[in-house]
């Protein structure tokens, strides 16, 4: 917003300019300068994303100072006012609420009462849980905090409290000491997911552009939670294929880097996961053995269905409208090599032939990926092309049984021709641009 707002500062300045070189008349320009000024003035202040920050950071401040006033005085008061107490934080949040609502208040307003609530309301459970004793564990404590913070996130239209969940999240898994339960993880994901996807396919939403980030902590949990179930590289695989076919898009609608982190993570991510698939006797698409149906193969054959779901719906839409390329069919094929790479380690199949699917494949998205950028004169994509190639030309040539002062050298081979490479491209570009600019000045 604020790089769409500088544009349109820089563009004002410029329409004099315009006007005297006789680009365009007095009248084009008093209806540019009309119709600019009133996006400005439309467009919402940076004061109030300040205003929105602070109100989060205070909100959470006030809840820790309720708690802390209250834990330094606790053993001088009776059962009673300690009850009394624990349910004081959630009525004075719900009153705070209930106006914000009635009252029609501002964002800020809102995100406050949220944090406040769900913070009163895991005040409640807290000292409930300690004056009855009821014990338990973080992961359960944290997992009924969450159910309760969930219709929040709908009612207050909260990203606040959407981060504070996702976060939450990873504090259900049991980790070393307990299991985690799987469905009840399951369910928690599912619950926020109408939420993500809401804000990430309607353009108008303001945080949009926040929600991208969120969307990967949510995948990290769900590939924390379920994927050792059954096969984590197939879950990162789809993982991978999702992202990126999202990132695709972004890029071709011309946004910048920090919008689109989708496209380098799931990049590099797809580098990784191909470069451990083709090493020997590292082959990540591996099964867990169960013996039989279990829960958590139900539970990572659920998650797994929604990001296939997620991927065929980004597929199709961009078929639809006529966005279809050479790359976004590759992001079907590897989720075809994964479920490939799964049905032969059920029937025990030698690794070498995965390998040799998985080198192909690298093989083919980094040739097709270096001869895009030279076309679409992309210097991003060139140069994920050339890294493509480079470290599957290295791995196999430093796989082999070669000596050391041969291995060195390939390394310079390969240093040079990178650097190499992109002289040659952005020469190539630079011609271009002079060209354009030659042609403009005829």
């Amino acid at each position: 917003m604020a790089e769409k707002l500088g544009m349109i500062r820089w563009f004002l300045e410029e329409l004099p300019k315009l006007r005297e070189s006789g680009v365009i008349d007095s009248a084009a320009e008093e209806n540019l300068q009309k119709h600019y000024r009133e996006r400005l003035a439309a467009a919402p202040s940076p004061q109030k994303y300040f205003l929105l920050n602070f109100s989060i950071i205070g909100s959470v401040l006030i809840a820790g100072g309720i708690i802390l006033l209250f834990n330094y005085n606790w053993d001088m008061f009776t059962k009673f006012t300690r009850i009394m107490i624990a349910f004081l934080p959630i009525t004075l949040s719900v009153v705070l609420s209930l106006y914000t609502l009635m009252a029609s208040r501002s964002q800020s307003w809102r995100e406050g009462s949220a944090i406040l609530t769900s913070a009163g309301t895991a005040v409640a459970i807290a000292l409930l849980s300690q004056i009855y004793h009821t014990g338990g564990t973080l992961s359960q404590f944290m997992t009924l905090v969450l159910l309760l913070a969930l219709p929040l996130i709908y009612i207050f239209n909260s990203i606040s409290l959407a981060t504070l969940y996702m976060l939450g999240l990873f504090m259900t898994l049991g980790w070393w000491y307990e299991r985690t339960q799987l469905m009840t993880g399951f369910c928690l994901l599912a619950g926020i997911l109408p939420f993500v996807c809401w804000h990430l396919l309607r353009e108008k939403s303001p945080y949009r552009i926040w929600m991208r980030y969120l969307a990967m902590g949510f995948a990290i949990f769900a590939i924390s939670a379920f994927g050792d179930e059954y096969s984590t590289g197939l879950i990162l695989f789809t993982v991978c294929a999702v992202f990126m076919l999202a990132s695709m898009r972004l890029q071709s609608e011309g946004a910048r880097m920090l919008r689109n982190l989708w496209l380098l993570i799931s990049f590099f991510l797809l580098l990784v996961l191909l470069l451990i698939g083709i090493c020997e006797e590292r082959w990540i698409l591996h099964l867990r053995r169960h013996g039989g149906m279990s829960e958590g193969i139900f539970y990572f054959w659920l998650t797994e269905g929604v990001f296939l779901l997620l991927f065929l719906f980004l597929f199709i839409r961009d078929y639809l409208r006529k966005q279809m390329n050479f790359h976004r069919l590759m992001m079907l094929v590897l989720i075809l090599t994964a479920l490939l790479g799964i049905l032969l380690d059920a029937f025990d199949a030698d690794d070498i032939y995965m390998r040799v699917v998985l080198i192909v494949y690298m093989g083919v998205f980094g040739v097709t990926l270096l001869m895009y950028g030279c076309r679409e004169n992309s210097m991003l994509a060139f140069n994920g092309g050339l890294l493509t190639c480079a470290l599957l030309i290295g791995l196999r040539f430093f796989d082999a049984e070669i000596g050391l002062q041969a291995r060195a050298i390939g390394f310079i081979v390969l240093g040079l021709g990178f650097i190499g490479a992109n002289v040659l491209f952005s020469r190539k570009l630079g011609r271009k641009k002079s060209t354009e600019v030659n042609h403009a000045e005829k």
